[in-house]
């Protein structure tokens, strides 16, 4: 599903600051330690998804705020938000809230989630230098270690001057490529308190389909 997709490239795509001057291998853990001490990121975003198999592409665009394993993701079709525990998926144009169990397993992944288990899943296969929006940056090309890697190749850039990455290009098993680019971009940003929990518009029906649910 789209959604699906988008999510899971913007939560893989929070930045990951690499040690300073580190410009040849970079081993995942380092990223993984890295990302630990970050606070949050604030960006907008736009994506698109297409097929190794098809012509066919779609685009959409928007904004995220992440902060650990808390998220909230904004487009014109969608709001989805997440405190950890709990996610909010609101559809306007379904005049729909669903309410829901957040699920670490799920096939929308957690920065969090991604670089705990990146060092297993994934290997460095190359790096290179290259320029993205005249900024000089390191692009690092990630193959899966196994077939628990839900990517078959991924490539992250990573900017220099800031050590954040402004783009990831993934290729699922089934051949779907998802292509995020990042822009005004916002690291350890002010965080409102409410930034990570969603209140239902008056008048919107709300799908409670949490496990503790007594609805």
């Amino acid at each position: 599903m789209l959604r699906r997709a988008i999510l899971a490239g913007l939560l893989l795509c929070l930045a990951a600051p690499l040690p300073a001057g580190a410009q040849d291998a970079l081993p995942l853990q380092e990223l993984q330690s890295r990302y630990a001490a970050l606070e949050g990121l604030r960006a907008s975003f736009t994506q698109v998804t297409a097929s190794e198999f098809a012509d066919d592409s779609s685009q959409i665009d928007g904004t995220v705020l992440l902060s650990k394993n808390k998220y909230r993701v904004e487009t014109p079709t969608q709001t989805v938000v997440t405190n950890g525990t709990t996610t909010w998926i609101y559809a306007p144009a379904d005049s729909q809230v669903v309410v829901n169990d957040a699920d670490a397993e799920a096939s929308t992944l957690t920065p969090q989630t991604f670089l705990t288990t990146a060092p297993e899943k994934y290997d460095l296969a190359s790096t290179r230098s290259s320029s993205r929006d005249d900024a000089p940056h390191e692009v690092l090309s990630l193959a899966a270690a196994n077939a628990s890697a839900r990517f078959k190749e991924a490539t992250l850039w990573v900017r220099r001057s800031d050590r954040i990455v402004t783009r990831l290009r993934a290729v699922d098993r089934n051949g779907s490529i998802l292509d995020l680019r990042l822009r005004d971009i916002r690291v350890n940003p002010r965080l409102n308190e409410n930034a990570f929990s969603f209140a239902a518009p008056e008048g919107v029906e709300v799908v409670n389909l949490r496990a503790d649910s007594t609805e």
